[in-house]
């Protein structure tokens, strides 16, 4: 397995043995608490934490290069396509970084989607930006050095939305590629100093899976930040490469790495937060329904992830993708609680970004974190790179201000319904050939089933006998000059035909269909009659029928019709047709007014950007009646029926396409037995005039039939459901919800989606005393050695650093750096002391440093021992090894005591 190993932060951090007790608490109410093992550590003095840690976080900031901007038609139709401000995107990135500089903060994070489309130059200039801003905080505070952490956002890897604009003649309607960003790109020539040169631990750092971008840092000592690569960029592409998706890709064993992260830090003693792109905490109530994609979703349960992370001991996860700033948490089944943060879109209303810091504090045993986190608007933007390349005529405006009027707006929602619904279907009817399989699908079966399963819909919805005809208005009753014609619609299952039965009598009661017939309508109908010999009946009489057959080849007729004139017609023009006539249609429900206050589109907006902006309010009675009417009075239905008539009018675009299609449904019908005179009136007067469907839809809503087939559809929306609930609630619904915050709702003041106050605290117990192992072996070393023969300065500096180490020794209360510090000062006289005598014996003797003795400091040089007395030493390259061991102990305790006091603080900066 390519995983990294988790690096320890316990043996490398601390010196306490310590039983670590961590609250998370909002507004200082404990909310969860858990016990950790006995061999938890944590930090030994107060300056092992800062006092205080700042940060920024900005999130989904959508940067598109200017250098791949030029206005045409494929630009206009991208920018129409998307909520975003694609054109001030550089002039907004610039602000943003504008307020860090002013801020300094110690850190910035990033959670994810940095680019438009993942273009490889609008992350090299991106990461360039960055840089920048890091100098400029270095030289206006100090030199302070500013960290940025990112990671990627479903937008940003593999994308084969990266476009170059700036190469699209003026009419293309599509531009040609931009270079994409692949995983390895984006952690090794990239954002490599963003994160993947100082992590503690990656989950893959040389892989490109799915998650294989995630990394853990230590911003500062007792804080550990787990970065999650959430995102789905190896689904099967087209021969340029590997694709993206909106949703995320997050599997169980990224998951348990995380938590092994969170567990390992949380042993030493570190608060521990996380970053990643999608949400594990629903932020409004119908957002897993209608906005799924938005959560960990795909392979396992948001709820589920968000249950780990909190037991893991995660306290906080910022996140992005839904462009909202809304705070939302989620206690665990065993108590722990942990806050989803999620920021807001810099190129998206109300394009705010966060502050926030982690404040530590250490009174005796008790050690606290506080994290507060602050909404932070931008301000006035100035447009001057938009303005530069042409694409905007506001010199400056408060970003928020200019971005709530280009939300949701009518060109934006028709070309995104145009993007993401007709171009898909369309596309799905050429490949599957017409428009049949596509029908089939949505019907919920195969193409072959289709005929039968419209037929049993049809069948379905029509009565079974002449009396339920007569009862349910399936019955046409109308005198023609001096006859009564009574016919009775209705499906008979007996011969498996629908049937129109002359009835020998006139029902006394009866709702018939108001058929208007005029002069020269009856005038037909009795030329009609006078020549062709029929009867009256003499008791009611089948006089047409449809089968089931006939039905078939009457829709394959109609559908092949539909492809050849509409739906597969780019060459005259008829596909083009239908697009126009679908975005005209969706423009007008957009501007149907909902009340005095709201139209369709500006109710959604308002519900959208209340959601958007945090710390929702409800909208008052405007908002409240306008949702209670689609709800309770179909109000969208209404409008949905509104909409319809008007594209069934006589004169519409629509209709004027559907005179293009051939539809005659006199074809389907047969004539029972004798001419019946009811069956000369319907087939021929009704139904042989009919050659195109605009005929057949100008003979049922026309003055002949005169059906209200806007009412038929206004009375259907309601029990057309969609995520399992009818449109109107599901409607009312998630409007509802996104105006009510039902979690974080500033019910507390420190406890809204602008303000939050979350506090940490550690119980630190009583820590040992540092061993002094290491020390006593070093003066074991030390009292062997003989230092007959080393110049007078070693010998004083031995001496010294001996009786040093030896009241360290003998002191209760030495410190593990005091320990450290004897130690290696001793080591060091050793070999100072061997190397002299090793010097003196080359180079013979002086009044200072006498080689001469008693016999017993001899040294034989080429290491193999002689003399006569016990002192001597065994020499290697001229040091003894004695004083090499003692050196390599000593140096070898040093240096652990030296991570140790860096891990815990001592020589950082505060």
């Amino acid at each position: 397995m390519s995983e990294v190993e988790p690096t320890p932060h316990a043996p490398l951090a601390l010196n306490r043995r310590s039983f670590l007790k961590l609250v998370i608490a909002a507004s200082g109410t404990a909310a969860a608490a858990s016990a950790l093992p006995a061999t938890a550590s944590a930090a030994d003095a107060p300056t092992s934490y800062p006092q205080k840690f700042t940060f920024a976080i900005m999130s989904d900031v959508h940067y598109l290069s200017p250098d791949l901007i030029a206005q045409n038609a494929a630009y206009e139709i991208a920018e129409n396509s998307d909520r975003k401000m694609f054109s001030e995107s550089a002039d907004i990135l610039n602000r943003a970084l504008e307020v860090v500089v002013e801020q300094a903060p110690d850190m910035v994070i990033v959670p994810g989607d940095l680019t438009k489309d993942g273009e490889y130059l609008g992350h090299e200039q991106v990461r360039d930006l960055f840089r920048q801003a890091q100098e400029q905080i270095a030289e206006q505070h100090d030199g302070k050095q500013t960290k940025f952490f990112i990671i990627n956002g479903n937008h940003d890897l593999n994308n084969h939305h990266a476009k170059d604009f700036a190469q699209a003649g003026a009419e293309d309607a599509e531009a040609p590629d931009a270079k994409r960003t692949s995983p390895t790109q984006y952690k090794d020539e990239i954002w490599t100093d963003f994160g993947y040169a100082e992590a503690t631990a990656c989950f893959d750092r040389n892989g490109t899976r799915d998650g294989s971008l995630s990394y853990v840092v230590r911003p500062c000592p007792g804080l550990t930040l787990i970065v999650v690569d959430s995102c789905s960029y190896n689904m099967p592409g087209d021969a340029t490469g590997l694709a993206q998706e909106t949703q995320d890709g997050m599997t169980q064993e990224l998951v348990d790495w995380v938590c092994a992260q969170a567990k390992a830090a949380r042993a030493a003693g570190d608060v521990v937060v996380a970053m990643q792109h999608h949400g594990v905490v629903e932020h409004f109530g119908y957002e897993d329904e209608i906005f799924g994609e938005y959560l960990v979703n795909k392979n396992l349960s948001y709820t589920d992830v968000a249950e780990q992370y909190a037991d893991a001991g995660i306290s906080a996860i910022f996140t992005g993708h839904m462009h909202a700033n809304d705070i939302a948490k989620h206690t665990s089944a065993a108590g722990n609680t942990i806050y989803d943060i999620e920021t807001g879109s810099l190129v998206t209303y109300p394009s705010h970004m966060r502050l926030g810091s982690f404040e530590f504090a250490q009174a005796g045993n008790a050690l606290e974190c506080t994290m507060t986190v602050d909404d932070q608007p931008l301000g006035t933007v100035d447009f001057s790179i938009a303005q530069a390349g042409g694409l905007n005529d506001v010199a400056s405006q408060d970003i928020t201000e200019y971005g709530k009027s280009r939300t949701l707006t009518v060109e934006s929602v028709t070309t995104m319904l145009d993007g993401y619904v007709v171009d898909p279907l369309l596309a799905q009817v050429e490949a599957g050939g017409g428009v049949k399989a596509t029908v089939a699908g949505l019907l919920g079966c195969d193409a072959d089933a289709l005929d039968g399963q419209l037929w049993a819909l049809l069948t379905g919805i029509l009565p079974t006998s002449i009396d339920d005809a007569v009862a349910q208005g399936f019955y046409i009753s109308k005198k023609i000059l001096i006859m009564q014609v009574d016919v009775a619609l209705f499906y008979n299952a007996a011969s498996g035909r629908i049937e129109a039965w002359q009835l020998a009598e006139t029902p006394a009661t009866a709702s018939a269909l108001n058929i208007t017939f005029t002069p020269a309508e009856e005038e037909q109908i009795v030329n009609v009659l006078s020549a062709t010999p029929s009867t009256m009946a003499e008791g009611d009489e089948c006089a047409l029928y449809i089968t089931a057959q006939d039905f078939s080849a009457f829709i394959d007729g109609l559908l092949a019709e539909l492809d050849q004139k509409i739906l597969l017609d780019t060459a005259n023009g008829g596909q083009q047709e239908l697009r126009d006539i679908v975005s005209n249609l969706v423009k007008n429900l957009l501007e149907s007014t909902v009340n005095d206050t709201y139209s369709v589109l500006g109710l959604v907006d308002f519900a959208y950007q209340d959601h958007l902006l945090g710390n929702e309010q409800s909208g008052g009675e405007a908002v409240s009646s306008a949702i209670a009417g689609i709800e309770h009075d179909n109000l969208l239905g209404t409008l949905v029926g509104t909409q319809v008539n008007g594209l069934f009018a006589k004169d519409s675009a629509f209709m004027a396409l559907a005179d293009t299609v051939a539809c005659v449904p006199s074809d389907l019908i047969k004539k029972e037995g004798t001419n019946v005179i009811g069956g000369l009136v319907v087939g021929p007067l009704l139904l042989g005039k009919v050659k195109t469907l605009a005929d057949l839809v100008e003979l049922l809503t026309g003055s002949m039939l005169g059906l209200d087939l806007g009412g038929t559809v206004a009375s259907l929306v309601p029990s057309i459901e969609l995520f399992g609930q009818p449109i109107p609630q599901l409607a009312a619904g998630a409007l509802k919800a996104l105006i009510t915050d039902e979690n974080v709702n500033g019910a507390s003041a420190d406890e809204s989606d602008h303000h939050l106050v979350m506090q940490a605290a550690a119980t630190i117990p009583e820590e040992e005393a540092p061993s002094k192992s290491g020390l006593q072996n070093t003066i074991g070393s030390a009292e062997k050695v003989d230092t007959t023969g080393a110049s007078s300065s070693a010998v004083r500096e031995f001496e010294a650093a001996l009786a040093a180490a030896r009241s360290v020794m003998s002191d209760p209360d030495a410190t593990e750096a005091e320990i450290s510090a004897a130690q290696a000062r001793l080591a060091n006289a050793i070999k100072a002391v061997e190397e002299s005598k090793a010097q003196s014996g080359q180079g013979g003797s002086s009044p200072s440093d006498n080689s001469s003795g008693n016999g017993t400091g001899n040294s034989d040089t080429s290491g193999n021992g002689g003399g006569n007395g016990g002192g001597n030493l065994l020499q290697t390259g001229g040091v003894s090894m004695t004083a090499s061991l003692a050196a390599l102990l000593a140096g070898g305790g040093a240096i652990a005591a030296g991570i140790k006091a860096r891990m815990s603080g001592r020589g950082n900066r505060e």
